[in-house]
């Protein structure tokens, strides 16, 4: 709980309309006793920030989940502008959903799954020559 504090202390003490979307009374009783935390300025929290990113920031570390800027808004707000470059991006592919709601003995949603286990590659990373070298 002392992590959960910690928090606060940055993103304030939320109020009574966040506490009474959580389902745990325990919880509620928990941040109800705290003493109240204003949020900090992130302008202060982090003066070497640009205004772009202190923006970012405040709008990312928001501890109630439907107020706080979704991963994509956060990949579209102003701080990127300079780092898209649409031509780079990814095509998307097709998801194939026809096992989403399919009714399979156990056995096969086990060969399913190993199989896809067994079909994964990962990415080489970037660093992967200096993975290595390190020495303890």
């Amino acid at each position: 709980m002392d992590q959960l504090t910690q928090i606060m202390k940055v993103t304030g003490t939320p109020g009574p309309e966040f506490i009474e979307k959580l389902e745990s009374p325990e919880a509620k009783s928990y941040i109800k006793s705290l003493p109240h935390y204003p949020r900090k300025d992130f302008s202060t929290l982090f003066p070497r920030a640009s205004k772009k990113a202190v923006d970012l920031l405040e709008k990312m570390l928001v501890l109630d989940a439907d107020a706080r800027l979704t991963a994509d808004g956060a990949l579209a707000h102003s701080y990127f502008d300079g780092l898209r470059d649409p031509e780079d991006w990814p095509e998307p592919t097709s998801y194939d959903d026809s096992y989403d709601n399919a009714t399979l003995p156990l056995e096969e949603w086990k060969r399913l799954s190993f199989k896809e286990v067994r079909s994964f590659v990962p990415f080489p990373r970037r660093d992967s020559k200096r993975r290595n070298t390190l020495t303890m």
